[in-house]
């Protein structure tokens, strides 16, 4: 089968809703490859939309006429073209590739949407540095399949139509259609352990096991399919755990410890958190374990794992955000106010809560700054501590300091969206609602 056919093959997986190709163009032989294959099956479908985004890094003297040479492939083929410039700036403990792929994919996510697939050049010889590496960092089944040929990709998906092929077929193919590409002098450099991989290791094993790569792709293949498996049965483990996106402390112990591990991860997917070590997951499972008041937090890369009213809880940095800043709130004019803790408080029309007069100042405070204790809420018997109503609303304790405190000058009127002050209650839903959102 010619390679044409086997991307056109490739590309059976489309969903049917598909309407738009992004080709991820960055000169080399694969991305070169890619864009003529893709734009030879344009012709006969003429019903996808097809543009071509290259990302500029800047971080070699030739960037600039690395992305010429891209806008000029393109347009050779009557392909639309956009470049997108990123600032690649490597933090503590973050490598030079991880962080230019991380930049790189968040440029090619502003050009998706949910009709939208995005093609990259990834190849059988990238599969298999892939693999290397994660068996060098110890991954276990989910890191040693490492890239599936496809998966969702910000709003719409993302296809590797190239990953069965081989470096050296790709080669072929380019020079067979006479195909010009860039070659990055970094490649070369042994100090990247692809690099390293591509250059020293897959030589000696292809030398002494010509079908290497053939076995390797059949083996990810294999754990690509036990991965399926296992998220199977933890999408099943999760559906009984699951109460309103946090788990259920109780049945999760019931589980089996490797089930109680693959049900949390398929948890942090779901809820787009990076995967917890194997020693974040023993302590979100003794956490889990825990007495009912215990105060425990395991801390992870996005925020923190906590336990509430026998809950695992997923809170991000924002949401742990506190503040001590009093905010004028204009309504009129501001029917959304953003609050400097991350949070947003909202109004509209057809609620029990009873709209300021022309002369009150609308103001919000927090926990911090109240000096009375007692509240008298709408629809309870006299009043009681600001405190035990919070604990009735089963409001999580790490969203108390951050919940907004409405003011109509200096008497507290409303709780957020939760309580109203008795005195300042509407009938018929003839007032004002509020709509607190933790998290914008």
């Amino acid at each position: 089968m010619s390679l044409q056919s086997r991307f056109s093959h490739s590309l059976v997986s489309l969903p049917s809703t598909t309407q738009r190709i992004v080709i991820a163009l960055s000169g080399g032989l694969d991305s070169s490859v890619l864009l003529h294959l893709a734009a030879q099956y344009h012709k006969s479908h003429r019903h996808l939309e097809l543009l071509v985004v290259h990302v500029n890094h800047g971080l070699q003297e030739q960037a600039n006429s690395w992305q010429l040479s891209c806008q000029q492939q393109a347009e050779a083929l009557g392909l639309p073209f956009v470049a997108e410039m990123v600032d690649v700036e490597v933090k503590a403990r973050s490598s030079l590739e991880a962080v230019a792929r991380e930049k790189r994919y968040q440029a090619l996510a502003k050009h998706m949407d949910a009709h939208s697939c995005l093609l990259t050049g990834h190849h059988a010889d990238d599969q298999f540095e892939t693999f290397m590496l994660a068996l060098k960092r110890g991954s276990g089944l989910q890191g040693l399949a490492a890239m599936p040929q496809m998966r969702n990709f910000a709003a719409g998906c993302l296809l590797r139509p190239l990953l069965l092929v081989t470096r050296a077929e790709l080669e072929g193919y380019a020079k067979q259609q006479q195909l010009c590409w860039i070659e990055d002098p970094s490649n070369q450099s042994l100090e990247f352990d692809r690099n390293f991989l591509r250059h020293k290791v897959l030589p000696e094993l292809t030398e002494r096991w010509p079908q290497w790569l053939a076995s390797t792709q059949r083996s990810v293949q294999l754990l690509q399919e036990s991965v399926d498996l296992l998220e199977e049965l933890a999408e099943s483990d999760y559906q009984t755990l699951e109460r309103e996106q946090t788990l259920c402390c109780e049945s999760l112990l019931l589980l089996s410890p490797k089930r109680q591990r693959n049900v949390l991860r398929y948890w942090f997917k779901l809820m787009n958190w990076a995967y917890p070590s194997q020693a974040q997951l023993a302590q979100i499972i003794t956490q889990a374990s825990a007495q009912q008041d215990a105060k425990v937090a395991v801390t992870l890369a996005e925020g923190q794992c906590r336990r509430f009213q026998a809950c695992l809880y997923l809170v991000r940095k924002v949401e742990l955000l506190e503040s001590n800043l009093v905010t004028n709130w204009k309504l009129a004019s501001t029917p959304i106010l953003t609050l400097d803790n991350g949070s947003q408080l909202a109004w509209q029309n057809g609620g029990k809560l009873l709209p300021p007069s022309s002369s009150q100042q609308v103001s919000i405070k927090f926990r911090t700054h109240l000096e009375q204790k007692e509240f008298k809420a709408f629809g309870r018997v006299g009043s009681r501590s600001i405190k035990k109503l919070l604990q009735e609303c089963k409001l999580p304790p790490w969203q108390r300091n951050r919940l907004p405190f409405v003011f109509y000058d200096e008497v507290l009127v409303a709780i957020a969206d939760i309580y109203i002050q008795k005195d300042y209650a509407c009938p018929n839903n003839t007032g004002i609602a509020l709509n607190w959102l933790p998290t914008c």
